[in-house]
């Protein structure tokens, strides 16, 4: 009887030592299954990936769909727009749903959340982009349709970049030198989602849906070439040149054909002084075109002012959006 107790403390140091050298064997299998390096760990995100792809795919092309929908709105009309765009928002969803269904490979979890964001940002997008464009298309104030589709521009560039945070976040597999992931944008021109740009789109859908004559030209927006450097007050900080370029984009937000619409830069310089550019453009409906102006002189010091002015044309009722002031300081 006095030998048992003996016997359990002869085999409690055996066992001690057994549980030590399983817990060293599994601490040292945990660590090569968490190697960047391990089979079993290229394989599962390999796999993963190529989940992800296809949906990365239909994305992308569901952003060239909003793209083109934006572009041919006032030939589709009201119902073949309306039509695109609901099934643009179905697709969308869908690849969201997909997307939550992926179980991404352990080490994984937070950078898929990155791309699941993307997906459900874009899928908010496009529902934004059909609330949109069903307020440009019917009656009332058209700042409502504005405000969505600018809205909707604005988390478009969000979910681009948050795609960029995804890709970078995907670790490359030993041995893999190829893209892992395509490339996704939604914000191809972000210039597009921009509010002067908007607020064209709109009244040239608006123009395009009625049958009575709509004349109306803006000038969407005015790029100085050498370009800011800083700002002083509300003033625009340009490095002095011998002259001033300018990049300038108007429209034609009407439904009629506008022919040699004079687009004039007026330079006003601190002494007073004034110097002026100009070009005749044609216009179609609903065209957007860049013109180039060049060839003011600029004074030193300031400030100066440049206005940009597009028509009127014969017939244009509205006229806030046919001028454009800037405030500019020239620094040598």
């Amino acid at each position: 009887m006095a030998l048992a107790p003996r016997r359990r403390r002869g085999r409690r140091p055996r066992l001690l030592l057994f549980g030590l050298l399983a817990t060293v064997v599994v601490l040292l299998v945990n660590s090569a299954l968490s190697s960047s390096d391990n089979p079993s760990r290229r394989l599962a995100q390999l796999a993963y990936l190529d989940e992800v792809r296809p949906q990365v795919d239909l994305s992308t092309a569901q952003g060239a769909s909003i793209a083109q929908v934006r572009t041919e709105a006032v030939n589709l009309g009201r119902e073949g727009a309306t039509r695109r765009v609901a099934r643009i928002v179905r697709d969308a969803d869908a690849v969201l749903t997909a997307v939550r269904r992926i179980t991404p490979p352990d080490g994984l979890g937070t950078t898929h959340s990155i791309l699941l964001a993307t997906v459900a940002i874009r899928a908010r997008v496009a529902s934004s982009v059909a609330a949109g464009l069903t307020g440009a298309l019917t009656s009332g104030p058209p700042e409502p349709a504005v405000d969505e589709l600018v809205q909707a521009g604005e988390e478009m560039l969000a979910a681009d970049q948050t795609y960029k945070v995804f890709v970078d976040a995907v670790p490359t597999p030993a041995g893999v030198t190829a893209p892992l992931l395509p490339v996704s944008t939604w914000a191809a021109e972000p210039m597009l989602w921009s509010r002067p740009e908007l607020a064209a789109f709109v009244a040239s859908i608006r123009a395009g849906t009625t049958l009575t004559a709509v004349h109306d030209v803006g000038v969407l927006t005015v790029v100085t070439d050498p370009v800011q450097v800083a700002t002083e007050g509300s003033a625009a900080v340009l490095p002095l040149v011998k002259t001033l370029r300018l990049d300038i984009v108007v429209a034609n937000t009407g439904n009629s054909p506008e022919k040699a619409v004079p687009v004039v830069a007026t330079l006003i310089g601190p002494a007073g002084e004034i110097d002026t550019a100009r070009d005749f453009v044609d216009l179609a409906p609903g065209q957007r075109r860049a013109v180039p102006l060049g060839g003011l002189r600029p004074a030193v010091g300031g400030p100066s002012t440049l206005t940009v002015m597009i028509g009127p044309v014969e017939g244009e009722a509205s006229f806030p959006d046919n001028e454009r002031s800037i405030g500019l300081v020239m620094r040598g």
